[in-house]
């Protein structure tokens, strides 16, 4: 059997640009070019939090752990709806006031929406959202109420950043993140060579680099122990700095969120004359998140960690 992986051929360019993407967004929107169509979908949730204070979205319970990842990174609440056979949507009416954003998925190039429920969704304020990248040729691909779309074209063309990020009216609030060039320069290597080395590699650096962009860049009061979660390290909690550690206990425990300080400085120990070591003991604060702590859970603690307003003089 012929193994076709998954590179598709160059194509020689066409004399004159044929507006594709353009013609996909409204006259009053804007299109950006990401690194990976999971980049995309994040650069749209983050546009979105700016005004959505619920950050609840409602996706396909079948779908790539990479359409998932930038709405956990983005603190958002996951509902899940399921799908039959024939990969068509199955909605629950109930959840529409418990939502703010609807995430669609027309599978394999095949656009199974109940349209009834999108337009009910969208009358009530729920931000409709569509993952194109299956969909991406199709005539009914979006949806006419869709407010953002987002997704991957590798699956069409040969190209070393292939993602895109669309807000259909208004302007991105928030701009992208310049483009890493190591990580680029990988995606080229695979495409020129077909080496799954390179691709690997290229995908390995891409979800550390989308972890170090999805973290918030300005967490106020707080500071991460360890600002990155290498491969070797199996973390027991999450460990912060806090400038003023009992202003944000008192918020952690405000929001039922559980943590220890670990340790008092014992009788054996005299860290007078040893600042670093004396800041530790003062600052640092341990959260869960071990196997007691659910998806929900954390979900939820990272929502309240950004959410942290610091100190206020």
């Amino acid at each position: 059997m012929e193994n076709l992986k998954s590179i598709v051929t160059t194509e020689p360019l066409l004399d004159h640009e044929n507006g594709f993407f353009k013609r996909l967004c409204q006259t009053d929107g804007e299109l950006s070019f990401t690194m990976s169509g999971r980049c995309g979908i994040y650069q749209c949730l983050e546009d979105i939090k700016q005004k959505d204070q619920k950050r609840v979205a409602y996706l396909p319970m079948y779908t790539c752990e990479t359409v998932a990842a930038p709405f956990q990174k983005a603190g958002y609440t996951l509902r899940f709806y399921e799908v039959d056979e024939n990969l068509r949507s199955i909605f629950d009416d109930a959840v529409i006031n418990e939502i703010s954003v609807l995430s669609l998925c027309g599978y394999y190039g095949f656009c199974n929406y109940d349209h009834e429920f999108v337009k009910e969704c969208h009358e009530r304020g729920v931000v409709i959202f569509e993952d194109m990248t299956h969909s991406l040729l199709c005539r009914d691909g979006m949806v006419p109420l869709c407010d953002y779309a987002a997704g991957s074209f590798r699956k069409w063309m040969d190209v070393a950043s292939d993602g895109f990020a669309m807000k259909r009216r208004g302007k991105f609030e928030i701009g992208c993140q310049k483009p890493h060039q190591e990580h680029l320069a990988l995606r080229r290597q695979y495409i020129d060579t077909h080496s799954m080395d390179a691709f690997w590699d290229a995908e390995m650096m891409l979800r550390q680099i989308f972890d170090l962009y999805a973290v918030p860049k300005t967490l106020k009061g707080l500071r991460p122990v360890f600002p990155a979660l290498t491969e070797n390290a199996v973390p027991s909690h999450f460990c912060f700095y806090a400038e003023e550690r009992e202003h944000f206990l008192a918020y952690l425990k405000e929001h039922n969120i559980f943590y220890k300080v670990f340790w008092p400085v014992g009788p054996l120990v005299n860290v007078e004359g040893h600042d670093t070591v004396k800041y530790v003991y003062g600052h640092i604060v341990s959260l869960f998140c071990d196997q007691h702590c659910g998806r929900e859970y954390m979900l939820k603690l990272a929502r309240i960690i950004a959410e942290y307003p610091g100190v206020t003089v």
